[in-house]
């Protein structure tokens, strides 16, 4: 059925007399009943599908339990609560069209994605110990100290002050546990963070009149929302017709079906604009067939 809707198009084009003005070109469908499969027919009206991916950071923060000491030892302000916060960082647009069967999937939805991992999200602070003779959990005091100490000890390593410096091939694998052991102790005092980046695929239908449609909705708590969900601010699709399709088929060019012609659908040209708000998110100029015209053109050859 594919060749044949590209041999319908092609003939149409040959019957407008050749490639439109400044060599445009725009694909044709054709309109009711088309052939199919296994010489069956299928009625076809055509419509456009606008596929937005949207992209999106989760970030968690687990609080240390030496938190509302870290400003005293180390003069910043640790976080003093547990919270949970999304970012929106992206909007890709494409489109299902069956003008375009290269363009039939938009592609696979990318994996989720943790850019950022420190132990795991919703994981227990780990028992860190002064020493491996200690069988009770650092106090606030000790495990300050331990921080300074191991960050002087490093400094020693690097510059070779320390009197059991370790050269050569072991020097980077000893300078990489204490770095986590030195990472351990500062989780205590400013907590755990996860940081993932995911994508989640909208389908939007436009409807020929209407310019815009709520794709879904957003709250900074939340994350992303149903579109009917007004306690999200909306995620909008703007859609803003060229116009490319009247001016290439002119409504004294398209005619009323006859005998031996048949009806094609011709879709115009569209900017397409994901915004929140007043920040863009993501746009692409794609065919959408509901914003362009019909048109009338003689098929009998092609059968």
């Amino acid at each position: 059925m594919k060749k044949i809707g590209y041999m319908l198009a092609a003939l149409a084009m040959a019957a407008l007399g050749g490639v439109p003005a400044e060599g445009q070109t725009l694909d044709l469908i054709r309109i009711g009943e088309v052939p199919g499969e296994y010489g069956t027919m299928v009625r076809m009206i055509p419509s456009t599908t606008v596929v937005i991916d949207i992209t999106v950071t989760r970030e968690v923060v687990k609080t240390g339990p030496y938190a509302r000491y870290a400003q005293k030892y180390f003069g910043v302000i640790a976080p003093l609560a547990d919270k949970e916060t999304y970012t929106l960082r992206s909007a890709r647009v494409s489109y299902y069209d069956p003008a375009h069967p290269a363009d039939m999937s938009p592609g696979e939805l990318p994996e989720p994605k943790t850019v950022m991992v420190v132990d795991g999200e919703g994981a227990d602070f780990p028992k860190v110990l002064p020493d491996r003779m200690s069988a009770a959990n650092p106090s606030v005091e000790e495990a300050a100290r331990t921080i300074f100490d191991l960050r002087k000890r490093k400094t020693e390593m690097i510059t070779g002050q320390y009197a059991e410096t370790i050269f050569g091939a072991g020097l980077e694998p000893a300078l990489r546990r204490m770095d986590r052991m030195e990472k351990e102790y500062m989780e205590l005092f400013f907590g755990k963070q996860t940081e993932t980046t995911y994508t989640v695929r909208y389908c939007i239908t436009p409807v020929a009149g209407e310019m815009t449609a709520v794709v879904c909705r957003f709250r900074e708590d939340t994350g992303l929302l149903p579109s009917d969900d007004l306690s999200g601010e909306p995620v909008v699709l703007e859609c803003r017709p060229q116009g490319v399709a009247a001016a290439l088929y002119p409504a004294s060019r398209r005619g009323n079906p006859k005998s031996g012609e048949a009806e094609f659908a011709v879709p115009d040209m569209v900017e397409c604009r994901v915004v929140l708000g007043r920040d863009e998110l993501g746009s692409a100029t794609i065919p959408v067939l509901q914003y362009g015209v019909r048109t009338v053109l003689a098929v009998k050859s092609a059968w």
